[in-house]
C-alpha cells in the first residue's frame, strides 16, 4: 500500500514547517508510529511518526527546507509496488506551485539583475580588475562611453570597500529566528500598534511577595517572582476587559473564552513564549510552579507543541535587565501586549510630601482595530489598581 507522508498541522496557527533531519534514509525500512523525521514550526523541534508501514522509498523534500502545511515529503510503499506516475504527478505539481512565486519582489529583483548582467558593458582591463579584487561590477555604473565600466569605475569601488565596515561573523536568518523574525514582520504590517504606558506603585506587591515568599518556598521550594503575581494580575484584569482577550480573523472580532496568558522567555536559542493556560482560575502558587517549569524546559529545548500555542495575551518583562520602559510588538494572533519595566526606588510625592517608592513602568501595546486609547487606559487603570492594592488579588494564594 502506498503512503503519502505530508507535513502535518500541528498547531492551529501553523502554515508551514522546517525539515530539521529526516531520520530514516531511503531504502529504509518503517513501521507506523515510528518517529520518521524532525519538524521544526513554532519555534519548537518535534517528531514526526510514520503514517505508515512500509519501506521509504522516495523523499521528495531535503533537509532544510521549509514547505506549508499538506506538501508530501515523501513516499512509503512496498519494495514491488510502482511509484513512479504518483512520484512524477508530485513533482509536476511542485514546480506548478513554486514557478509563480517568481512574481515575488526578491525573486524579480533576481531576475532583473540577471538579465542586466548579461548586458554589462565593461573593459576587459576592468573586468580582471574587478575579479581580482571580488567587485561586483554587475552594481557598478560605468562612466566611459555608453556607460561602459572602465578602470577608474572599479579603483573608485575598491576604494569604498576599504572604508565599508568589515564583516566579523554572518549568521543565517533561520529557525527560531527566522520564525520569530516573520511573525513580528506580518505582526508590525497588518495590526495598528498603539502603546499606553502607567507608572505603578509597588510598594504592597514587594511587601506582599516578602510575606508570602518565604511560605512558598518552603513548601514548593520555588522562589516566586513579580512576573508570576503580573501574570495573576495580568489575568483577573483581562476577565474584566474581554475585548482585550480576544483575536481579529476575516473582519471578525473573536472574544475568547479561555485566558492563556504566555510569558516571554530568553533563551540561547532566541525569545520563546511559553502559554500558562486559564491562568485566571490558578493559584499564584500554581502560577509559580507553571512557570518555572515552563521556563525551565524553553531554556532546555524541551517544550511541547501545546506549550507554545494557543496564547491570547503576552507579558514581557525586560525589568531583570534594568529596562524602565519599552514598546513592545503584538504577538500574533492575540491584540495586546504588555511590557514590563524595572522597579526602581524612585521619589514620588505622597500627600503632598516628596517619598521615596518602588516604582515601575507598565507599557500595554494593543492594536488599535479592536480597542481604542481610551479602553486600554481604564484597563491598565484596572490592573494599577489590582498591583496597589494586592491583598484581594492574592488571597488565600
Amino acid at each position: 500500500m502506498i503512503t503519502q507522508v505530508v507535513m502535518p498541522m500541528l498547531g492551529w496557527t501553523m502554515k508551514e514547517g522546517t525539515i530539521v533531519t529526516w531520520l530514516k534514509k531511503e531504502g529504509e525500512k518503517v513501521e507506523k508510529g515510528e518517529p520518521l523525521l524532525e519538524v521544526e514550526t513554532g519555534k519548537i523541534v518535534k517528531d514526526i511518526e510514520s503514517p505508515g508501514t512500509g519501506i521509504l522509498r522516495k523523499i521528495l523534500i531535503p533537509e532544510e527546507s521549509t514547505v506549508p502545511v499538506s506538501e508530501v515529503l515523501a513516499i512509503i510503499a512496498e519494495p514491488k509496488e510502482d511509484i513512479s506516475t504518483l512520484q512524477n504527478t508530485l513533482e509536476k505539481a511542485k514546480v506548478i506551485l513554486e514557478t509563480p512565486q517568481v512574481a515575488s519582489v526578491e525573486k524579480m529583483e533576481s531576475m532583473m539583475t540577471k538579465k542586466t548582467t548579461v548586458k554589462v558593458k565593461i573593459s576587459p582591463v576592468a573586468k580582471k580588475l574587478a575579479e581580482k579584487h571580488d567587485i561586483d561590477f554587475n552594481r557598478i555604473t560605468g562612466t566611459g562611453p555608453n556607460g561602459r565600466i572602465v578602470r577608474k569605475d572599479i579603483l573608485a569601488a575598491i576604494e569604498m570597500t576599504k572604508v565599508m565596515p568589515r564583516v566579523r561573523e554572518v549568521i543565517p536568518l533561520v529557525g527560531i529566528r527566522k520564525t520569530t523574525a516573520d511573525r513580528l514582520s506580518f505582526s508590525y504590517r497588518t495590526a495598528v500598534h498603539v502603546t499606553v504606558t502607567m507608572v505603578m506603585d509597588m510598594s504592597e506587591m514587594v511587601k506582599l511577595r516578602k510575606k508570602l515568599l518565604p511560605e512558598i518556598e518552603k513548601k514548593k521550594h520555588i522562589r516566586m517572582t513579580y512576573t508570576d503575581m503580573l501574570v495573576k494580575a495580568v489575568a483577573k484584569t483581562l476577565e474584566e476587559y474581554p475585548i482585550v482577550n480576544s483575536t481579529l480573523k476575516d473582519e471578525e472580532i473573536k472574544i475568547l473564552e479561555d485566558i492563556n496568558i504566555g510569558v516571554a522567555v530568553d533563551t540561547k536559542a532566541g525569545l520563546i513564549v511559553p502559554v500558562i493556560r486559564e491562568a485566571n482560575t490558578k493559584s499564584l502558587i500554581d502560577i509559580a510552579l507553571t512557570t518555572k517549569e515552563l521556563v525551565e524546559k524553553a531554556r532546555s529545548g524541551n517544550l511541547a507543541l501545546d506549550e507554545i500555542t494557543g496564547g491570547t495575551f503576552t507579558i514581557t518583562n525586560l525589568g531583570m535587565f534594568g529596562v524602565d520602559q519599552g514598546a513592545p510588538i503584538i504577538n500574533p494572533p492575540e491584540i495586546g501586549i504588555l511590557g514590563v519595566g524595572r522597579i526602581a526606588q524612585k521619589p514620588v510625592v505622597v500627600d503632598g510630601k516628596i517619598v521615596i517608592r518602588p516604582m515601575m513602568n507598565i507599557t500595554l501595546s494593543f492594536d488599535h482595530r479592536v480597542i481604542d486609547g481610551a479602553l486600554a487606559a481604564r484597563f491598565l487603570k484596572t490592573m494599577k489598581q489590582k498591583i496597589e492594592s494586592p491583598s484581594d488579588l492574592f488571597e488565600n494564594n
